[in-house]
């Protein structure tokens, strides 16, 4: 009888240790089959996009070179040009050729890169001057321009012209304290993209 307990002992640990000697291997697949899935998959999903900051991909490469008509027009309204002290305005804003007139409160000012992948910017300010105080400056300020065009639509005069391998659009129109959460009489947003 012991004899038959020793050889089932022995046949017992014989069939743990062939079953281990097998199944092992195959427990170890699975686990770096399960662990490359899960790597897998983390590098496989999706990350979030970087915020953006409005940035422009590029610098502005064209040198800006303020026409003299555009210079006698801000050199005689200096008192009402915006200066930028608190540092409101976007990067590189060229103020020197497409001054901000007669600002209350700017609303918004950011570089951007256009359609065609060239930097840019676009700026809106919020002025107790009126609409025509503010279009006859910047009409001043832009007719030099050998493509300039004007279009009044509804309420809203649009300016556009090409300076300095720059193109320029201007908009000016009543303010809506509703859309600008901003009290004033008129709006300007201004967008300019180098060509």
């Amino acid at each position: 009888m012991k004899i038959r307990y020793v050889l089932l002992s022995v046949l017992l640990i014989g069939v743990l240790i062939t079953g281990a000697v097998l199944l092992m291997p195959k427990l170890l697949s699975d686990e770096k089959t399960t662990a490359k899935e899960t790597s897998s998959t983390t590098t496989t999903t999706k990350q979030p996009e970087p915020i953006k900051n409005n940035q422009p991909d590029a610098t502005a490469t064209t040198a800006i070179v303020v026409p003299q008509e555009m210079q006698t027009v801000i050199e005689e309204n200096t008192e009402d040009i915006y200066v930028d002290e608190a540092g409101l305005l976007a990067g590189n804003y060229p103020s020197q050729m497409v001054p901000l007139y007669g600002v209350t409160s700017l609303s918004q000012s950011h570089q951007i890169t256009g359609v065609s992948g060239q930097p840019g910017w676009k700026t809106s300010y919020v002025s107790d001057y009126s609409t025509d105080e503010i279009l006859v400056f910047y009409q001043n300020l832009l007719s030099s321009a050998p493509d300039y065009t004007e279009e009044t639509v509804s309420a809203t005069t649009n300016l556009k012209g090409t300076v300095s391998g720059y193109s320029i659009s201007i908009s000016i129109s009543p303010n809506n304290p509703e859309k600008t959460d901003l009290p004033g009489n008129s709006t300007a947003n201004i967008f300019i993209e180098q060509l």
